[in-house]
């Protein structure tokens, strides 16, 4: 009986600590208009234990505009459409701007915590910048394609850190921040996307 009362004050001041944290990135979320995130991808695919590393950059601005630059991959929405641009294939597929859940990308998680997950704290990690904050996000709907994220916070700007992501496939995806500014005016021109010359246009709005 004294184990099991101790073990729940202990989850409640876990679950506390989380809130916490949690309350901290939404208050600091709320004060962003717009943000420039450099970053380092890197995917070990679970079927294959191939692994790939990418640099790439996210820019976003409230409500709906992002732009997600890598070597591999340009998408771009302006909330409206979206434009998804490969340059190895020379192709650029146009479409209609929908939130889609299942999507594993940096603007779901760099900037806050989806309301889509439940959130417990795993622990603080000391580093020669401060502290971190480690959180696991479980997410709420058992269909989803995300099994599990870590998720670590900067204790002094309530900013996540690193985002590791680990799916259905047992594919692990993590993006590494090295350099996030904030509210800097991004541009609205920013959010539009214009094939280079040449390029296959596939317009599936029509």
């Amino acid at each position: 009986m004294v184990l099991t009362f101790v073990a729940s004050v202990r989850a409640q001041q876990q679950e506390f600590s989380a809130k916490i944290v949690t309350d901290h990135m939404q208050r600091r979320y709320e004060m962003i208009d717009d943000a420039t995130a450099q970053f380092i991808q890197f995917v070990k695919f679970g079927f294959s234990n191939i692994e790939q590393t990418f640099n790439g950059t996210l820019t976003m601005k409230k409500p709906n505009k992002y732009r997600i630059q890598s070597e591999h991959q340009t998408l771009v929405t302006d909330g409206l459409t979206v434009w998804a641009y490969s340059p190895i294939n020379n192709q650029v597929v146009v479409d209609t701007y929908k939130e889609n859940k299942n999507s594993i990308s940096p603007d779901q998680f760099v900037l806050n915590l989806p309301s889509d997950y439940y959130a417990t704290l795993l622990g603080s990690e000391k580093t020669k910048d401060g502290t971190l904050f480690v959180l696991k996000l479980v997410p709420k709907d058992d269909r989803s394609f995300v099994k599990s994220v870590k998720m670590w916070v900067e204790g002094s700007s309530w900013t996540v850190r690193k985002v590791s992501l680990n799916d259905v496939n047992d594919t692990e995806t993590t993006y590494t921040i090295k350099e996030l500014k904030l509210n800097t005016s991004v541009k609205d021109t920013t959010f539009t996307f214009h094939p280079p010359t040449g390029t296959e246009v596939v317009d599936l709005r029509r």
